[in-house]
């Protein structure tokens, strides 16, 4: 009898689709996030697991249900089991050793920390029977629940176009696999920096890393500098820079590194979403006061109004702020000055589901909306263009004077055909990735379009007009670039190691 561990998990084809988990194959290691979601018993393929559960420190959420259902408190946290770890979310607050009957799911992982690591023993396709209903619309209908087994998975499976007439239809849209969590090699050691930011000004490129309370200068020579934040391992943080030095800001506020000093903590405030404009730094903390930094000068606290941060963007002398209040179907476009003075523009209706979050990019500054593109006017209203994206972006940004979005390449199949693309072009699908796409700011015309391994990179250009972008690494451009050539990698390991090494 063995006593190997083993998991078995759920994969939506739309997961890996996109590349955030690898197609399974019988035989191969597979990782990914993993997220547990509770069930009745009485639902297939389900197991029971004791594991420990620690919340999340987060207060709860008033989530929704279902249709025509009360909302309901949703609380969260990290369950730790046996050589895997998985969020959780869940209607009773708990703690401590747990038992809980459900699935494990195999999800996107930018809101998820549950991970799991294992080798594939088995792989099952499950089809499932769909149905429309009026005012739900494709809803699973039960008791037709199906498996075949499979050695490897194909990277796009599944969603196949439904009946007109709204009848039943079976298909496979997701992948049971178990796995075996002992069978698998050591972890490689992690690099002396694993890169999850980056910024350039004044001749300096800094590189901070996605974990370690670490930042590294890079000047026009290649010669690294490491800097070392008082702060804890673990949290996630942002970089912007000047040409006196940078930023960093997180969960545990703000710290200045002046070009040839050490780190200070400048700040107790939480630090999310911000932009540099000249020598300022205004960074929205996600409640009703932001806060805009000079470097020697202090900071300075801006009225503002609770809401989500979508997107921050430089006009002239002043900021835009894309914000989404708390409990509104709206946008408020927010502008703040350089003295510190905040207007806030009237409501903006969102657009129907599927147009994503709206972002801002270019100069002039517009407010983009999947494939909607609106000039931003004086009074923070906004003024409708021709449709000028081809085709729904992910997010985007300011660049210098150029605009960025990313987003899935084009297969010609659609109205727009190949955009933002020149024309037809042939690629190796076997591995997900996506567009990275550079634009005139001022005309949103494309420039460039290179693939890269990210689906919301961390952006910025240096003083030379090179385009850095983090995905799997630093990976450096330029707008005039062939289109759909790869992005040169910038080993920054090697660079801090080296600069270790002549130290000693």
């Amino acid at each position: 009898m063995s006593d190997r561990r083993t998991l078995v998990v759920h994969i939506s084809s739309s997961v890996i689709g996109d590349g955030e988990i690898a197609p399974p194959q019988v035989g191969a290691v597979l990782t990914g996030a993993l997220r547990f979601v509770e069930l009745p018993d009485t639902e297939a393929d389900v197991v029971t697991i004791s594991a420990s559960l620690e919340p999340s420190g987060h207060q709860p959420i008033l989530q929704y249900t279902g249709q025509n259902s009360a909302r309901r408190w949703e609380w969260a946290g990290l369950l730790r089991g046996e050589g895997w770890t998985a969020s959780w979310r869940g209607f009773i607050p708990r703690t401590g050793r747990v038992e809980l009957t459900g699935r494990f799911y195999g999800v996107f992982g930018y809101d998820t920390e549950g991970r799991f690591r294992g080798r594939v023993t088995r792989a099952q396709l499950v089809s499932e029977r769909y149905r429309s209903i009026p005012g739900e619309g494709w809803v699973i209908c039960p008791g037709y629940r199906a498996t075949r087994d499979v050695e490897e998975v194909r990277r796009i499976f599944g969603h196949e176009s439904m009946r007109e007439d709204g009848g039943p239809i079976d298909q496979e849209n997701s992948v049971m696999v178990t796995l075996d969590l002992d069978d698998v090699p050591p972890l490689p050691t992690r690099p002396s920096i694993v890169p999850g930011n980056v910024a350039a000004a004044g001749g300096v490129t800094w590189v901070l890393d996605a974990e370690l309370p670490l930042v590294v200068s890079i000047d026009t020579e290649g010669v690294a500098v490491e800097h070392v934040l008082p702060a804890k391992v673990g949290d996630t943080r942002s970089i912007w820079a000047t040409d006196a030095g940078c930023w960093v800001g997180g969960v545990d506020g703000m710290f200045w590194i002046s070009r040839g000093h050490e780190a200070v903590r400048i700040d107790s405030l939480p630090a999310h979403v911000g932009a540099i404009n000249d020598d300022r730094l205004l960074v929205c903390t996600g409640d009703t006061t932001w806060r805009m930094y000079t470097p020697g000068s202090g900071s300075t606290d801006v009225a503002a109004f609770d809401g989500y941060i979508n997107s921050v963007a430089a006009e002239r002398d002043t900021w835009i702020v894309s914000v989404q209040p708390r409990g509104e179907s709206v946008v408020r476009l927010v502008r703040v000055t350089s003295a510190g003075h905040s207007t806030i523009g009237p409501s903006i209706p969102q657009l129907p589901r599927g147009h994503g979050y709206p972002y801002l990019a270019g100069d002039p500054v517009r407010l983009i909306r999947g494939v909607d593109v609106a000039v931003v006017e004086p009074d923070l209203g906004i003024a409708d263009e021709e449709e000028i994206l081809g085709r729904s972006q992910f997010h985007g940004g300011q660049l210098g004077d150029l605009a960025w979005t990313i987003g899935h390449p084009p297969d010609g199949t659609s109205s727009t055909g190949w955009w933002p693309l020149p024309g037809p072009v042939t690629f190796d699908r076997t591995e997900q990735f996506w567009l990275f796409t550079v634009y005139d700011a001022s005309t949103f015309t494309p420039l460039t379009s290179v693939p890269v391994f990210a689906t919301r990179p961390n952006v910025a250009v240096d003083d030379t007009g090179r385009i850095l972008v983090i995905a799997r690494g630093v990976r450096a451009l330029r707008p005039d670039d062939p289109v759909m050539s790869w992005p040169v990698h910038l080993d920054i390991a090697e660079m801090l190691d080296n600069s270790r090494s002549s130290r000693l």
